[in-house]
């Protein structure tokens, strides 16, 4: 999973980058004027994985991961066409558009004030006005092609004006419903509105996250909205895990934001957890949600996906009230399913199969 992270200079996304990915990345205007990408991959927390790993002290831990970048330097959306942005950020699952909440003298803000609402609808509409840069050239190649009776390109045609009409009112792709396989032909353009988007709010230290920021985005489809305390959160990321905790009590910080913005990226791309383990591996396998069995031990191996006779499954919790699977196998709690199977979030299987 990959998620890019864009906002204007002096927002903290920076900031932010640090807290996600554990990184020391450069932050305020010395990163604006260093330019360059920043990358970063973070291993998923997840309580239930790791109580899974105390249980069968596994040779290798392997939990799911995240790759977070960075466009460091720039605005992330104000300079360039969207075909000239890097293709770490349109290859991007997910975007995480950062703005500035937070009221700082010292830190210069490039419009001259504070102003969230502002920023991100300046924002949304930069991106916008990216994908129209990215599809008007096609668009037009297409239309001489279509003059000649280029047949082929008539369904990709029709497709591209209609994203280019949504374009032109100045709305997002990702409010239009596309088919399976427009979904894919429209893939190759890394347009930035078809995706996912999370707005990360940047409080200040001493302001509160009730969020009434957050709230201003609850309609929209595809798209969630979170406020953190971006400094505080990185000198959290900082610490031991006791003076972490310790910490976050004094700020009033109920979750980390690591764990809030990888909670919602999940939600936001509809996916889950599944388990494997034993005593060489416990790892955790990330699939779309309601993944039939037999796609689900695929994301394991194709010989596994291809061979696949059933899937013996237990729920982590399950296994975990229960000792270890010998003692869950005595309760009958271990139950055989097929290959359409719906796998939930938080299953352990384990994939018989032949090839």
């Amino acid at each position: 999973m990959r998620i890019g992270i864009l906002g204007y200079p002096q927002s903290g996304k920076t900031t932010l980058f640090n807290v996600l990915a554990r990184a020391h990345a450069p932050t305020g205007s010395f990163a604006s004027a260093a330019g360059g990408i920043h990358v970063g991959t973070v291993q998923v927390p997840d309580p239930r994985l790791e109580a899974l790993r105390d249980l069968f002290q596994p040779k290798k831990f392997t939990p799911a991961r995240i790759e977070y970048v960075d466009l460091a330097g720039t605005s992330g959306s104000r300079e360039g066409s969207g075909s000239l942005l890097p293709p770490q950020i349109t290859s991007a699952d997910l975007l995480l558009l950062v703005v500035r909440a937070f009221q700082d003298d010292a830190v210069h803000h490039p419009s001259g004030s504070v102003d969230p609402k502002r920023d991100l609808q300046s924002l949304a509409d930069e991106l916008v006005l990216k994908d129209l840069a990215v599809l008007e050239g096609r668009v037009t190649r297409l239309r001489k092609g279509k003059q000649v009776g280029a047949k082929d390109a008539a369904s990709e045609l029709a497709l591209l004006e209609r994203c280019m009409t949504q374009l032109e009112a100045g709305a997002p792709l990702r409010d239009l419903e596309f088919t399976p396989d427009e979904e894919k032909a429209l893939r190759g353009y890394g347009l930035l509105t078809a995706k996912p988007m999370m707005v990360v709010f940047n409080m200040g230290d001493d302001q509160e996250t009730h969020g009434e920021l957050a709230a201003l985005l609850a309609s929209q489809h595809a798209v969630s909205a979170v406020e953190i305390r971006g400094k505080a959160e990185m000198e959290i990321a900082e610490l031991p895990p006791d003076e972490a905790r310790e910490f976050m009590e004094l700020m009033g910080i109920t979750e980390s934001g690591l764990d809030r913005v990888i909670r919602g990226s999940y939600d936001l791309l509809g996916v889950c957890s599944f388990f494997t383990v034993g005593e060489d591996e416990v790892r955790a396998w990330t699939i779309p949600l309601e993944t039939p069995a037999v796609r689900a031990a695929g994301a394991i191996h194709s010989d596994l996906e291809r061979g696949f006779i059933r899937a013996e499954v237990i729920a982590s919790r399950d296994l975990l009230a229960s000792g270890g699977l010998p003692q869950a196998k005595a309760k009958n709690l271990m139950r055989v399913e097929g290959k359409d199977y719906r796998v939930l979030d938080g299953d352990v299987l384990n994939i018989r199969f032949s090839v």
